[in-house]
């Protein structure tokens, strides 16, 4: 049986820690929502407030989904929730300048090897 959304979140918010409220704070997406999805087998949601709920987990939408969670992102998810907004957004930043270091690394190490 695939994995639902609803059975994502409630695995990641119990394999976390984190609570219903903190998660709202973090996603942006009300905690109202949050509650119906926890607790409601039936319960759905739009697309943007379910990218937004994996992104407050550091995942896309399709790796909350389909791939088990390691403790890794248990651990990375954990660290993120406890950031301010601010805080986040210059850790990504930072992170996808050290990506794209890497990347012209590379391109420069493959044409020194030529």
């Amino acid at each position: 049986m695939t994995k639902t959304f609803r059975d994502a979140l409630v695995e990641m918010l119990e394999q976390t820690k984190m609570s219903v409220a903190e998660l709202a704070r973090v996603s942006g997406v009300s905690k109202d929502q949050l509650n119906k999805l926890r607790q409601r087998e039936t319960a759905k949601t739009n697309v943007e407030d379910a990218r937004k709920i994996a992104a407050a987990f550091g995942k896309t939408l399709d790796n909350f989904i389909g791939h088990p969670i390691s403790k890794e992102d248990v651990d990375l998810a954990k660290t993120l929730s406890q950031l301010e907004p601010s805080e986040r957004e210059f850790l990504l930043n930072a992170a996808k300048a050290q990506i794209a270091a890497r990347g012209q690394a590379r391109k420069q190490s493959d044409k020194d090897s030529q």
